[in-house]
């Protein structure tokens, strides 16, 4: 044990090392020990403090920490023997630091009170109210640690670094690999570690969760502030993390397979090579993709519906369009731009994007087919095509280059070369980004018609004049022969946000956990119905824990409503011309949650024995409130109240929306991009999307609370009621702000009743809506729905 680890085991010089370095006085020494506590010996600085702890609780075996250390105590040196370390515990800040209530001179050895380190300073009690105090460092820590069998029992090997002030380590066990990098230098640090092993599999830092970049067969670069350490758990693939973004494939990637051509690489889709690929290759490419929207339905058959050149040459660029057949009948499009590269050009697309590698090309000269989203000349060229306006021709129509009044402001000088980069955090289409002035979005699932996001965005930025949303530059439109145009892409102004609403959101409810960790939870009962939201304010406590969102609240749900005001002005457009409410747009709301209640609650009676406990007890009730579930929605507000219908979002949550200088830009009014184009253009209530908005300030909360635990699940159970604080108040805000907004418009019903009464139809309907998802794809994430059906049922 501890004991058995003295000075008595080094050399002199070693000995005279410690010495000089930790206990210069002699009176810090015993024998031939230092009788010192950590936070003195490490002059209080809690950047070594928590490194030192980081390698205690990462080393195998079991850590042992002396009592005050925890808090960072110090120590008398003047008092004999050990006793200067064996000072009263400092609990508070009372007398005798709240170790005993004895007279202080009958203490057997008094409490220390430096001005540095005493209790009146260094104390449980105030620790224990401050979140980032070393006390709940401490106990986060170790909550982690006790996580992973594998810092206690699982084996340890030493990683050469080049750079000697870094130690770096692998903890492994038959379940985990976690890597543990320390800088132990007063500075910043760089290192280079060889992990060719891990090739393929992802870091992910343990404390924040967070995603470093893939492995390689490169050394392994990382920095190291002063005194860092870094724990990652090395996973194959991304974790399971809260977001609302699907991560992307990373699955063990076959060798692509190969495409034998002549020298002429832009009759690619002319002749055989076009069927070949159709016939082996291009259904499991598809089925890779992060955009494909169809994983789910067994599909026989895909095949180029028609194509041209974008670009000919050495390096032909190709715009396709492909279909998918499925087993069950009917067919999806997709928007696949190509591009071949000698393997000289191809920059590592292969190691680097494997996914996106369609085939590779042997023969006269060899290369990769790809996805040409990936290659910089491809985004150049389609800028210089919405420059020129031009338009390529197809087999069966042509596509062209449109742009609009705002595209030469925005692009600025044509001479200007604009740096390529690509937004990644995607899932239905793909974007390329030129400098800091233009977006281009791809549109991977097509469908005949003009796409709403382009349709929405003219009308706001070039008609109406709503500035909260990026004005629209240009688009690529797919003319088809005698059929019906079809947009494949939308170009916009860049916004320089500093990041989405969602991101914005967690975070600002990551900063709120670690507020109220050690705080107990108002005991008044939170508002539930929508009038009573509107009518109430937050608690002193609660509004200064929260005091970093509910401005943004607010300003979001003033947004939201000047956009439906916007959507809601132009009277001379058929296409957004308002139109009646009508009890047969009440009676499919209506019917679409009853549909969506039967399916739910059929599913949740079939996985009821998979569910974990906590979320079985909450789907018992829903099933016991069947009746009481589906009486809710038959029973919609009665059409006794005038409003109207126009374009809405349609698909309205925090990762539409951008935070951008202490304000909000709204974005990507698509629609759900799995319905028609004639869905996502119907009129609707606006109340839909401020359904919308509701149900993501829950998802918020919960994402925030399950990373804020991950390391600590016993935390959960505790912290979920302020999850629901969270969200109560949040919703408070953000309503508050609408409806002061949209007072008098006519999509919103006047008599307050009918008004709450639809808008609880709209949150009812998503909520089922999102339950019915989550079962499909993340069991874990159920309780988010359930809990919102069960507090909509008893309101």
């Amino acid at each position: 044990n501890h004991d058995e680890l003295t000075l008595e085991m080094v050399t002199d010089e070693e000995r005279d090392y410690m010495y000089q370095s930790y206990a210069a006085d002699p009176q810090m020494r015993i024998n031939v020990g230092i009788r010192r506590r950590l936070a003195p010996l490490l002059e209080n600085s809690r950047r070594r403090i928590e490194l030192l702890n980081s390698l205690l609780f990462s080393m195998p075996g079991t850590p042992i920490i002396y009592y005050g250390d925890e808090i960072g105590m110090g120590d008398n040196i003047y008092l004999g023997d050990r006793n200067g370390v064996r000072t009263p515990m400092q609990w508070t800040g009372d007398r005798n630091g709240g170790f005993s209530r004895a007279d202080p001179a009958r203490l057997y050895a008094p409490p220390i009170m430096d001005p540095v380190y005493g209790y009146q300073a260094i104390n449980v009690e105030a620790q224990e109210r401050s979140p980032f105090s070393l006390l709940n460092w401490m106990k986060r820590m170790i909550g982690l640690r006790k996580q992973f069998q594998v810092f206690g029992r699982g084996s340890i090997e030493f990683l050469p670094a080049p750079n000697r002030k870094v130690l770096a380590y692998v903890r492994h066990d038959k379940e985990d690999t976690i890597l543990c990098v320390a800088n132990l230098a007063r500075t910043v640090q760089p290192v280079e570690l060889d992990l060719s092993r891990f090739k393929g599999m992802t870091p992910v830092e343990m404390l924040g969760l967070t995603e470093f970049p893939r492995i390689g067969e490169a050394p392994y670069f990382l920095t190291l502030s002063p005194y860092a350490f870094y724990w990652f758990r090395v996973q194959q693939g991304p974790p399971v993390t809260p977001s609302r973004i699907a991560p992307e494939t990373v699955a063990d990637q076959p060798e692509a397979p190969a495409l034998l051509m002549g020298a002429a690489w832009d009759t690619l889709l002319d002749g055989h090579v076009r069927t070949l690929i159709e016939r082996d290759l291009l259904l499991p490419f598809l089925q890779r993709q992060r955009w494909y929207g169809a994983k789910a339905r067994p599909a026989r058959a895909a095949r180029f519906v028609d194509w041209g050149l974008l670009r000919r040459g050495t390096q032909p660029l190709f715009l396709t369009l492909v279909e998918v057949e499925f087993d069950a009948g009917g067919r999806e499009q997709y928007f696949l731009p190509l591009t071949i590269c000698a393997f000289a050009d191809a920059k590592g697309i292969d190691a680097r994007a494997p996914n996106a590698v369609l085939a590779r090309v042997t023969g006269a000269r060899k290369g990769i087919l790809f996805d040409a989203w990936l290659d910089d000349r491809f985004a150049r060229t389609l800028l210089e095509t919405v420059e020129r306006q031009e338009q390529t021709t197809t087999r069966r129509g042509a596509i062209r280059a449109v742009q609009t009044d705002a595209f030469d402001r925005i692009r600025g000088a044509q001479d200007e070369i604009l740096r390529i980069s690509r937004m990644s955090a995607e899932q239905s289409n793909t974007s390329i980004v030129f400098g800091d002035r233009l977006i281009l979005k791809l549109f991977r699932r097509i469908q005949p018609g003009i796409n709403p996001d382009l349709e929405i965005g003219r009308q706001l930025t070039e008609k109406v004049g709503f500035s909260r949303v990026p004005p629209v530059t240009g688009a690529f439109e797919y003319a088809p022969i005698d059929e019906t145009p079809t947009t494949l892409a939308m170009m916009q102004q860049l916004v320089e946000s500093q990041t989405d609403g969602w991101t914005h959101a967690t975070d600002e409810l990551t900063r709120f956990y670690d507020e109220v960790e050690g705080v107990t939870r108002p005991t008044n009962p939170l508002p539930r119905t929508v009038a009573d939201l509107i009518d109430s304010y937050p608690p002193g406590g609660v509004r200064e824990a929260m005091s970093g969102y509910l401005g943004p609240a607010d300003t979001l749900g003033r947004r939201t409503a000047e956009m439906h005001l916007a959507l809601a002005r132009d009277t001379s457009d058929p296409a957004f011309a308002p139109e009646p409410f009508t009890r047969g747009d009440l009676d499919a709301l209506t019917a679409g949650a009853a549909r969506q209640a039967q399916t739910a609650l059929g599913a949740l009676e079939s996985q009821a024995l998979t569910l974990p406990p906590d979320v079985a007890e909450l789907a018992a009730a829903l099933a016991q409130s069947r009746d009481t579930l589906l009486e809710r929605i038959r029973s919609a507000p009665a059409l006794e109240f005038v409003a109207s219908k126009i374009r809405i979002h349609g698909d309205y949550h925090l990762g539409q929306v951008l935070w951008s200088q202490a304000d909000f830009y709204l974005l990507d009014f698509e629609g759900e991009p799995a319905r028609p184009i004639d869905e996502r253009r119907r009129k609707q209530s606006p109340l839909k999307d401020v359904a919308g908005m509701m149900r993501s300030f829950s998802y918020a909360a919960y994402a925030a609370l399950f990373a804020h635990a991950a390391s600590r699940p016993a935390e959960f159970e505790r912290l979920e009621p302020w999850a629901r604080i969270w969200q109560a108040w949040t919703t408070a805000a953000f309503l508050r702000g609408y409806f002061t907004a949209a007072a008098g418009a006519l999509f919103v019903p006047a008599e307050p009743s009918s008004r709450d009464a639809l808008l609880q139809a709209f949150v009812l309907d998503k909520a089922l809506y999102e339950l019915n998802y989550e079962l499909n794809n993340r069991p874990e994430w159920v309780r988010i729905p359930l809990r919102g059906i069960i507090e909509i049922l008893t309101t």
